[in-house]
């Protein structure tokens, strides 16, 4: 029978103990690398979104015939704000849940100066926000709204 003390002493079972301390900080360390690489993929295409969603209003204004853009690849046609939704979540996002990209673009019915225009005139601005509800998938449950928006005034 062994003493009590002897049993104190005894560090049979202590490598196994240490390496799943070291285990589980690694595991945390990598899943927390890969979800902020996710985040940031999912901020990135937030910015482009907005950002193309803009330009593709922007070339297709008012001086197009008033087809509208069927399908939004179509170049010759005169976009609204049901085209510049469709366009933006056509675009390739590999990764993220489209039901979460909401699309709200807006003619702002003024020029650079500040002078009001016409909707969809050239000279005219039009705003493109795009908002990404980001889940996190793999610790917490929490969702992190993102947000971008562009401003370009219509050349054609």
């Amino acid at each position: 029978m062994r003493g009590l003390k002897s049993l104190i002493r005894d560090e049979d079972g202590n490598d196994m103990v240490e390496f799943s301390f070291a285990a589980t900080a690694l595991m945390l360390l990598i899943f927390g690398i890969v979800e902020f690489s996710l985040f940031m993929n999912a901020g990135s295409f937030v910015r482009v979104a907005a950002q193309q969603g803009t330009r593709y209003w922007m070339v297709r204004g008012a001086d197009w015939t008033t087809t509208p853009c069927n399908p939004v690849s179509s170049f010759d046609c005169e976009a609204t704000p049901a085209n510049v939704t469709s366009y933006v979540k056509s675009l390739p996002h590999p990764g993220l849940t489209t039901a979460n990209i909401l699309v709200t673009p807006t003619p702002m019915l003024v020029n650079v100066a500040g002078v009001p225009c016409a909707a969809y005139a050239q000279g005219c601005q039009v705003e493109v926000k795009v908002t990404y509800t980001f889940t996190l998938s793999t610790f917490w449950s929490a969702s992190i709204p993102l947000t971008a928006t562009s401003i370009e005034t219509i050349q054609d």
